[in-house]
């Protein structure tokens, strides 16, 4: 069989040529990771990043030109019975505002030494004090830029154990949350790979039919966010879109990958050989996905219309992992299918009323019977 439309050529030649399919897709998804983290992520600006008037109004206020600041503070409580006035807490105070002046960039100390910011920095009951202190520069800068004030507040906690010293601010915050999301977003990408790879062992049967899937959309996912740091540079994205591509390239690489393998167990079903099954495969289902896939970067093309950077960035990267996974379905993985006969765990090829056995000059021959169908059709071996 012939295959006529792209799907099917792109599909048999890769087939043909399977370790020059499955090896270029691997150098794809190296390089693509390897140059998107050398780029990196060029983030949509945030005064940008709304609609309408509340846009523009931040458009003006970032034009205006204020100067920038992030403000942080040190809570220093004693522990027990100790109180603000005691000389622990004021040990304490004095240590922490020593190590913050000697921090170049920070501004604008507030200490409940000086009696005039008594006011802002003691507290009511007479427990606690703050040392309030900026950090001049955008929040980006702040971020980087709070792990020193951090470092000298654990210091001065390890100085003075019989009072509680920490920090907070914006700053200090956002970098703790984006650590901590960071740490949550991998192990729930772990647990998700691992349910995934339960519900197609039960799907398939087989470890290596399931895990042909996941790979799938595993390096799709991994090729795609490495891509969206050269095409950030064209079109500033929102922070979020990584995470929408690891939702949406998992979805369409499995299920375009179980739609291609299906088709194929279903021919060898019925009799077809490897090759031959693999061909067909890609002549329909290939096809399928090919037009499926164009069918939802049309679709999404729309989100570049919205009038939102965000949502213009949701609708770039999920075109970008559609068409990464698509190219993906077309080469690497009928590549991978044609390694090995049996990994798409054909159920019917070992059934000795299977039309494969039945026709085959094997099973004839050793029936005792001629090898032409119509005899062998007519004949059956005794149990």
């Amino acid at each position: 069989m012939q295959s006529r439309n792209l799907a099917g050529t792109v599909g048999r030649w890769s087939a043909q040529h399977r370790k020059t399919a499955i090896l270029g897709w691997i150098v794809f998804v190296v390089l693509a990771s390897v140059v998107g983290g050398r780029i990196g992520l060029n983030e949509i600006d945030e005064s940008t990043a709304g609609s309408g008037e509340s846009k523009r109004g931040d458009m003006i206020v970032e034009a205006a030109g204020f100067p920038e600041k992030a403000g942080e503070q040190v809570l220093i409580q004693g522990k027990g019975s100790i109180k603000s006035g005691d000389p622990e807490v004021t040990a304490a105070v004095q240590d922490v505002v020593g190590r913050l002046k000697a921090i170049p960039g920070i501004i604008e100390i507030e200490s409940p030494l000086n009696a005039s910011d008594r006011v802002n920095t003691v507290s009511k009951d007479g427990r606690s004090v703050v040392v309030n202190f900026q950090m001049p520069g955008t929040d980006e800068h702040a971020e980087q830029f709070v792990d020193k004030p951090l470092a000298a507040v654990a210091a001065a906690q390890k100085e003075h154990s019989s009072v509680r010293v920490e920090q907070f601010g914006l700053a200090s915050a956002t970098k703790e949350i984006a650590a901590q999301d960071a740490k949550d977003g991998k192990k729930s990408e772990l647990i998700s790979y691992g349910l995934m790879l339960i519900i197609l062992l039960v799907a398939f049967g087989a470890l290596v039919a399931a895990g042909i899937p996941l790979v799938l959309g595993a390096t799709a996912v991994a090729a795609t966010v490495g891509l969206l740091g050269p095409v950030s540079q064209v079109y500033a994205l929102a922070p979020d879109v990584a995470q929408l591509v690891v939702i949406i390239g998992l979805a369409v690489g499995v299920d375009y990958a179980m739609f291609y393998s299906r088709r194929m167990m279903e021919e060898r079903d019925k009799g077809h050989s490897n090759e031959a099954a693999l061909e067909i495969a890609a002549a329909t289902s290939g096809r399928a996905v090919l037009i499926s896939g164009l069918t939802v970067m049309t679709a999404m093309a729309g989100l570049l219309f919205a009038g939102n950077p965000i949502f213009s960035a949701f609708g770039i990267g999920t075109m970008l992992v559609v068409a990464v996974t698509v190219v993906g379905s077309m080469t690497f993985l009928p590549a991978t299918l044609s390694f090995s006969p049996t990994s798409t765990g054909s159920r019917r090829a070992a059934s000795p009323t299977s039309p494969s056995a039945a026709t085959s000059p094997r099973a004839s021959r050793a029936c005792g019977a001629p090898s032409s169908p119509a005899s062998s059709s007519a004949r059956s071996c005794p149990s």
